[in-house]
This record gives C-alpha cells, structure tokens and sequence, in this order.
C-alpha cells in the first residue's frame, strides 16, 4: 500500500509527464477566436506575421535555496531556465527564430500557465494606446503590471526596458510585407525576495512599411498581457530525476539565444516620455 508522500509523488510525475507532452493543436476556428487582438482571421495569415522574443534576468541581493540534488545546473536560474526550454519544445516553439505559428504562440501560453513546476500563477493584461510618434504607453503598461506586485525588483527594470527596445528593433529591421503584425514575447527571469519568478510579457502591434521611413507602428490600442509564477523550489528536488534528463539550457544561453539579442535597442524618440 502506498504512502501518502508515495501517492502524491505519483500523481506529480503523473503530471509533469503529461505536460511534457505538450497539447494538441487548437482546431482553426478556435484559433481565429484566440489570435492577435482585432486581429480576427488575419490571425491564420501566418505571411502578414512575425515575432519578436526578448530575455532580460535581474535579481536582488536575496539568497535562494541549496540545490541539492540539482546541483550539476550551477544555478537555480538554470534550472528555470531548462524548464522553459522544455515547455517550447513541447510545443515546437523556437525563440531565436522570427516565423510566427499561431498555434505555437497559443499552446506556448497554455504551457506557461500549466507548468507544474510553476507556484503563484498571476494572468492578467493591460491596455494601452501607442503611435509611431509614443511608445512610451507601452512600456508604462508593462511597468504597472510589475511595479504593484513586486513581480521584479525595480532595480531590473532598465534590463528588461533594453530587451523590449531590441525587440522593437528587430521589429522595424524584419522585412515582410507593406503591413504586418509584430507578435512580441518579453521573458522574464528574475529574483526578488528568495523567489525565483518566471514571466512572459506578450504584445502584438501592428506596423507599416513607409517609404523613406521604414516600418512604423500605427496608430492602435494594444494589450501587453502578463503571466508570472514562482519556482517551487521542493517541487524540483522532489523530481530532480526529471529535470536532470532534459535538456539543460544555462539562464545565459536563454538570454542570449532569443530572436532579438544580437540587436540594439532601438532609438526612437517615441520612447520617451
């Protein structure tokens, strides 16, 4: 007869086995429904569209636990970051790659938010209203959506303000069509108080090709969406046989490998305030 630690461990490998699998692909119509804000069934026009990924890490001066057996990862940042690798490989997500697939894009949101590993859930949007002359509403919105919560200690903000002007640079430097949807995915790893928060910031703006100019954003409303958790700690030693068997990815090579990382951050003045 199993014990009640016995039962719980079941039901936990039970579970990371059947997120690691990945879901299946969402029917089209379900897709149209989920895409892009107003985006409709442009949403299935994969040609029109792209995506932008960018990774930014901070932390406080806050300690986190012994490894223990994880210990081969060097760092619990490496850990989360081997968990995320694992959610985008589920769902065949690449984030060094600029082709969008709305059913990656999705499955990758139902990833995050399913992750076993994952404490805290916090899903939730805000609105803002942007133009080619200010895009500072943009990144007023992603800072209330952390600034309230203590979801990243302010002192990483800059790191992550950096990372979306590179996406936005690689934005207006990706050529496609005269107009084209830009599909924006902000990670975040970050420690604040001995936890260890994974996030995703995620945006979708529309731009257009102007002669002389370049890509420009329209005038719009756009959603910057938020999900963040915290790495149970107990959670990953319990199953440090798992994690130990996928593919590790170092918190660097996650910075370093995402779509927009080789870029500058862009200069705009519609940045600023």
């Amino acid at each position: 007869m199993s014990t009640p630690a016995g039962e719980r461990l079941r039901r936990e490998a039970s579970r990371i086995a059947m997120w690691a699998r990945g879901g299946q692909a969402p029917p089209r119509e379900v897709l149209a429904k989920l895409g892009p804000p107003g985006s409709g069934e442009r949403g299935l026009d994969y040609g029109g569209q792209e995506k932008g990924v960018g990774n930014s890490y901070g932390a406080d001066d806050s300690e986190l636990p012994d490894l223990g057996p994880l210990a081969s990862f060097g760092s619990w940042q490496s850990v989360a970051s081997t968990i995320l690798r694992k959610a985008e490989d589920s769902v065949g997500f690449d984030q060094s790659s600029t082709e969008f697939d709305l059913c990656e894009w999705i499955s990758l949101g139902w990833q995050f938010a399913d992750m076993p590993f994952l404490a805290d859930i916090i899903d939730d949007s805000r609105y803002a209203s942007i133009s080619s002359l200010s895009l500072w509403p943009a990144i007023e919105a992603i800072y209330y959506s952390i600034e309230f919560d203590g979801v990243v200690p302010m002192d990483a903000f800059d790191g992550i303000v950096t990372s979306v002007k590179k996406i936005g640079q690689l934005a207006v430097q990706n050529e496609g069509r005269q107009e084209k949807d830009s599909n924006m995915q902000q990670g975040v790893l970050t420690v604040v108080n001995g936890d260890l928060r994974l996030g995703l910031l995620r945006t979708g703006i529309q731009m257009e090709y102007r002669t002389g100019k370049g890509y420009q954003q329209l005038n719009q409303q756009i959603d910057v969406s938020r999900l963040f958790g915290s790495l149970d700690y107990d959670m990953c030693v319990r199953h440090a046989g798992t994690l130990l068997e996928w593919d590790g990815r170092d918190v660097d090579d996650w910075v370093n490998d995402a779509s927009s990382s080789s870029y500058p951050p862009n200069t705009s003045p519609a940045w600023d305030i």
